[in-house]
């Protein structure tokens, strides 16, 4: 077992699940504010159901955060979750480092570069589990 999948202990657990739990009720908050501000429309509905979405996905993980209740097959995220937030996040990191080559940030490309190989070392970790899984 390598650094970064070493556990964290039991007490940062319940402190991240709780600032999780935080993000999830700022989700909601933020449907509250929609339903009484906006007009009802198909923006408003596909914003607050996307909102709904992400507050759900929080909830549940700071549920298994706080409770200690990991997945039947062991962590946080399924593989195919974790792809897909590799992929969001790598398209992310990549225009992100097309844009600051187009503003001569060096910083912001080097932060793009990091996060791209963090999600390479993300889709290997949901490789490595899947395979585990089967």
């Amino acid at each position: 077992m390598n650094f970064y999948e070493q556990s964290s202990g039991r007490g940062l657990e319940i402190f991240i699940g709780l600032i999780v739990l935080l993000i999830a009720l700022i989700f909601a908050a933020l449907i509250g504010l929609i339903v009484s501000n906006a007009s009802f429309g198909y923006s408003s509905v596909l914003g607050s159901l996307a909102l709904a979405l992400c507050s759900y996905w929080f909830v549940k993980l700071s549920y298994r955060l706080v409770f200690n209740k990991p997945r039947s097959g062991g962590g946080l995220f399924s593989p195919n979750i974790l792809k897909t937030g590799c992929v969001l996040l790598g398209v992310s990191s990549i225009l992100l480092g097309l844009f600051s080559i187009s503003q001569n940030d060096i910083g912001s490309l080097l932060g793009a570069l990091g996060m791209l190989i963090a999600c390479l070392y993300g889709w290997k970790i949901a490789n490595k589990r899947k395979d585990n899984e089967t």
